[in-house]
């Protein structure tokens, strides 16, 4: 494909451009905090099961001393206890597919370029390189999108109230949602998304406070992207995230 650089390499401490750039902004601060555990930090952890394994990946956002921020994925054991250490971190944003215990298919987007960030540029919709390595035994393939290509396709913003739901092995079906932001507010009788980059967060009842969903779609032909729109959903009444299966879902750890 024209412009797509394949990168085959295993090795654990290959990371994305934006790890880069993480690490320059965090350098001052990694000798502090790389080895230190969840508590150093003020964590907001999520957690999602891989079928067939005992791994876990893990989504997190973390503050430390100095306004030091760390985010990102983070494979594990169940086993192991879960740290905040970017030089851990997988090399996407997002995900393409549910994680399995062969594969994760991975998204993220090169930084802009800020010097020069008023100056219009050619868009590009399929990725400028894919990388391929193997993370805990599983192999990793991360397409890299050109940031004002990927921009440009990210649009939409929904804010619903859904009533209920139904989960299927791949999917969850929304049931009755209205709009609670729009100006000119519309119904969807049901919204089928497809599982993840769905994130569940909820308080220490279990109880749900708000569904986020990053709904990436890429074309399977091409890998050209589509579009991103993001979702915000809320359900109507008090709903338990266990609910939810384990599985294609992150959900907040309390």
């Amino acid at each position: 494909m024209l412009g797509t650089i394949l990168y085959e390499r295993n090795v654990k401490n290959r990371k994305s451009m934006k790890y880069v750039n993480n690490l320059i902004l965090l350098s001052a601060f990694t000798f502090l905090f790389c080895s230190c555990g969840i508590g150093d930090w003020d964590t907001t952890l999520y957690c999602q099961k891989i079928e067939g394994t005992s791994k876990i990946l893990y989504k997190y956002d973390a503050w430390g001393g100095r306004d030091s921020h760390a985010f990102g994925y983070i494979l594990l054991d169940s086993t192991e206890k879960f740290e905040v250490d970017i030089s851990e971190n997988l090399p996407f944003s997002y995900l393409e597919n549910i994680p399995s215990k062969k594969n994760i298919q991975g998204v993220d987007c090169e930084e802009p370029d800020y010097e020069n960030i008023d100056i219009k540029v050619k868009e590009i919709f399929i990725p400028l390189k894919i990388i391929n390595e193997t993370e805990n035994g599983i192999e990793m393939s991360t397409k890299i999108y050109q940031y004002e290509g990927f921009s440009k396709r990210r649009f939409g913003l929904g804010r619903f109230e859904f009533e209920n739901f139904k989960e299927t092995r791949d999917s969850i079906i929304f049931y009755n949602l209205n709009d609670v932001k729009s100006m000119e507010p519309q119904h969807l009788d049901f919204l089928k998304l497809k599982k993840k980059n769905i994130v569940i967060r909820q308080n220490k009842n279990l109880e749900i406070i708000s569904i986020d969903i990053e709904d990436i779609i890429l074309s399977k032909s091409t890998n050209e992207i589509i579009s991103c729109k993001t979702y915000f959903l809320t359900p109507k009444k008090k709903m338990k995230s266990n609910l939810f299966t384990d599985y294609g879902v992150f959900k907040e750890r309390i």
